[in-house]
């Protein structure tokens, strides 16, 4: 597949996410030489039901199937970010500001390509995260590969299991 094809699903994928009302948090291609999966994560405030990925699904589905950008047979998928959702914008990590981080650099830092923390400053393209070590570290978004909201998964349970 080109960039040109990825870029024209992107766009269109954008336009359809956003006229039926929901934010386009991101879109997965993989796939073998005989079909394409394509992997649509979108939000809204109040979280996503499966009727929402219905609409979406259907709405896209006809929107890709009339602009004939995809020469193979593919596979369309939506659904939720899921909890532990990406962070692709500079909007996401503003909205996200305070929450823990995996983050997987392009790059390493100090040796190490993974790295959790709490995010405590963004600015243009640039975040700072705060290691449970006290040390603070500032780097461009252009040097993440990949970025997650990370959540204590102990402090959930825990929480769970003081509610009952």
């Amino acid at each position: 597949m080109t960039i040109d094809v990825e870029n024209q699903i992107w766009t269109i994928t954008q336009e359809v996410v956003s006229d039926l009302g929901y934010e386009l948090v991101d879109i997965e291609l993989t796939g073998n030489r005989s079909q394409l999966a394509i992997r649509v994560y979108i939000e809204k405030s109040g979280g996503i039901l499966l009727s929402d990925c219905v609409v979406v699904s259907r709405n896209l589905g006809e929107r890709l199937d009339e602009k004939d950008v995809i020469e193979k047979s593919y596979r369309l998928e939506v659904s939720s970010p899921g909890i532990e959702r990406p962070l692709r914008k500079i909007q996401d990590y503003e909205r996200y500001l305070g929450h823990r981080l995996r983050i997987r650099l392009k790059g390493r830092l100090k040796g190490k390509r993974k790295i959790v923390g709490q995010l405590v400053e963004v600015e243009e393209n640039f975040v700072c995260l705060l290691f449970e070590s006290g040390e603070k570290v500032s780097f461009s978004l252009a040097d993440i590969a990949k970025a997650n909201l990370d959540v204590d998964w102990e402090m959930e349970f825990q929480g769970l299991k003081n509610k009952n």
